[in-house]
């Protein structure tokens, strides 16, 4: 059966975030275009399913399945002993900001977890490996220096976004959650980052580990994306991208990131991007 529907269906809703988290603000000047309902709740469910759908067309529905229920059970246990705790991340609490909670941890946050860690994922496989999705029968595709090398880049680029979007959700505009003890980072503790590195690391080692044996039976791309193939394995990158973007036009990031967000995510992304171009042009070569 084709999955260029789940496929269409990512570019959809890749394009809705586009619009209303970076075209909109950046023509706000010159034309007031119409809102997509919902604010920072809907623009990280909608990002979110296009991360779910994108991995599902790319890794097959098992391995997504995996990878999702990974993300949001070791994100959501490590924020609720953080919050429990101050453990992991530091001291802090959420407000009501964000919605409903699951104990002490909004539901939106394991979303919002899975949403950046799989673009996270194929950024850090194309900067290390130069594809997107890496063969599941390479050679030592399961060996644990390899996996622990490409969990802990994975990890880092996916931390990268915490140095752009905790000040701004922290900060005095939204105050998604409180920072009990303050700290030298926008009044953000260093250990919140050491936090951010084990979690994601603890996600992205799990899932690689698993990964070879799902992603195995995933089904071909259609022979039709194939041969455009890198264009479309850089949405992901793409999204990434993105997400820099609407972070520092959300109208509450303190003018420094727009120093600090380029170089922590958009560096990445950017060699990312070369990198992909750059199998793109030796495969061609190739042929």
């Amino acid at each position: 059966m084709s999955r260029r529907p789940i496929l269409w269906a990512s570019a959809i809703l890749l394009a809705v975030f586009a619009y209303d988290a970076v075209v909109r603000p950046l023509a706000l000047d010159l034309v007031a275009l119409p809102l997509v309902p919902g604010g920072l709740k809907v623009l990280t469910l909608i990002l979110t399913l296009f991360s779910v759908t994108n991995a599902w067309y790319w890794l097959g529905g098992r391995a997504t399945a995996a990878f999702f229920a990974l993300s949001a059970a070791v994100s959501w246990g490590y924020e609720q002993v953080g919050v429990m705790t101050g453990l992991v991340f530091g001291p802090y609490h959420y407000t009501d900001y964000l919605g409903p909670r699951l104990g002490d941890v909004p539901l939106l946050i394991p979303l919002a977890w899975f949403m950046m860690i799989y673009p996270s994922y194929v950024v850090a496989n194309l900067i290390c490996e130069g594809r997107a999705f890496p063969g599941p029968r390479r050679a030592g595709a399961t060996r644990p220096p390899r996996l622990v090398g490409l969990a802990a880049a994975s990890a880092i680029v996916m931390t990268a976004w915490d140095l752009v979007v905790d000040p701004i959700l922290s900060g005095p505009s939204a105050r998604a959650w409180v920072w009990e003890t303050g700290g030298p980072y926008f009044g953000i503790p260093v250990q919140n980052y050491a936090g951010w590195l084990l979690t994601t690391f603890t996600v992205y080692l799990a899932y690689r580990w698993v990964a070879p044996r799902l992603v195995a039976n995933a089904p071909a791309v259609d022979a039709g994306d194939a041969r455009s193939e890198p264009a479309i394995a850089a949405l992901p990158a793409v999204a990434y991208g993105l997400m820099l973007l609407a972070d520092l036009l959300s109208g509450a990031a303190p003018a420094a990131l727009t120093i600090i967000g380029p170089l922590a995510m958009g560096l990445p992304c950017a060699l990312a991007l070369w990198r992909l171009a750059g199998d793109h042009r030796a495969s061609r070569l190739a042929t």
